[in-house]
């Protein structure tokens, strides 16, 4: 891919090309969507970003596996978890990570919904404006011990799953969902995955030579020269032209 300084116009022609609720079912906020409940969509919302780390057919599997063992009600599944994870959840396995692992992820979850009612009202509760990165980090201090699924800390990483997981639930229009709308869309923070990453670099939006925190911070700032108020709006385009390209072709060829 040959290097070119990006226009805000070829920015807004490809988020409009893509922004199509018909591409929803190529990507994992798909499942998001086939619950009506607000506080179940935020919990299937963090179930499926911190799953979302793969080829993404691969990703779909997992995801279908765990809603299976959940009875398609993640809700309630949690809700009657048990001190030890039951047989099935034991059964699962997505690369290196274990049914334990999303026992672990459930019961975080479960005690944070039961304590301010939903995940969403966690993030109201500990969110100042201004301080996105604080608030980011004070979800990965609460999923301490939750192995690999969700961060450690914001150093180290690039936060990529958590990062998307805000962007669903933070902005809106016809892919995200727009529900902690008590959170400013423009202070998120790009999810940055490989796609991402070689698109920034052609466009000469990041001189960082590795996917990183401090690469994602740069491409974010240099996408809010053209979009001030929301400048992750172009997550979505930037990578679903590769996503589309290497798994789903014949939708790739329709875009």
């Amino acid at each position: 891919m040959l290097k070119k300084k990006v226009t805000r116009e070829a920015l807004e022609t490809l988020y409009h090309r893509y922004n199509d609720e018909k591409y929803i079912q190529y990507d994992p906020i798909k499942y998001v969507y086939r619950f009506e409940d607000p506080v179940e969509q935020e919990l299937v919302a963090l179930i499926v970003s911190s799953l979302a780390f793969g080829r993404v057919t691969q990703i779909f599997r997992a995801i279908d596996r765990i809603l299976e063992i959940a009875d398609d009600r993640p809700l309630r599944y949690i809700s009657l978890l048990n001190n030890e994870p039951d047989r099935d959840l034991l059964s699962f396995q997505y690369r290196f990570v274990t049914g334990g692992d999303m026992y672990h992820l459930f019961k975080v979850a479960g005690s944070i919904i039961r304590i301010y009612g939903s995940l969403g009202g966690f993030m109201q509760q500990y969110y100042r404006p201004g301080q996105f990165l604080r608030l980011v980090e004070e979800v990965t201090k609460v999923f301490q011990g939750v192995h690999y699924l969700v961060p450690c800390s914001l150093k180290g990483s690039a936060c990529k799953r958590l990062f998307m997981l805000f962007r669903w639930m933070v902005r809106k229009d016809n892919i995200d969902l727009g529900s902690w709308d008590f959170i400013s869309p423009a202070e998120l923070v790009i999810p940055l995955d490989t796609h991402i990453f070689q698109a920034a670099t052609a466009l000469e939006l990041t001189s960082r030579r590795t996917p990183s925190l401090a690469a994602a911070l740069e491409i974010t700032e240099g996408l809010a020269e053209y979009s001030r108020h929301d400048p992750v709006k172009y997550d979505w385009a930037l990578s679903h032209q590769g996503i589309l390209a290497n798994n789903f072709p014949a939708a790739h060829a329709l875009s």
